[in-house]
């Protein structure tokens, strides 16, 4: 499935991201998305809004903003 900016996601946070509060997932396909607001949540379930999608060499990115 392809995801763009607006579309709601459910994604459990694999382990913390790079930057403050960051979170890192992977969706059932391997793309792995960026959630900012859930660094605090790993290995929990989050709501999420995706805001942009990155295109790279290894296929998409996702950033998104947990829903709070």
């Amino acid at each position: 499935m392809r995801y763009r900016a607006g579309d709601a996601i459910s994604i459990i946070v694999d382990r913390e991201g790079l930057g403050m509060d960051e979170g890192i997932a992977h969706l059932p396909d391997e793309t792995m998305v960026v959630v900012v607001g859930a660094g605090s949540s790993v290995g929990k379930t989050v709501d999420a809004v995706v805001t942009s999608v990155i295109q790279t060499s290894l296929g998409d990115c996702l950033l998104a903003s947990a829903k709070l």
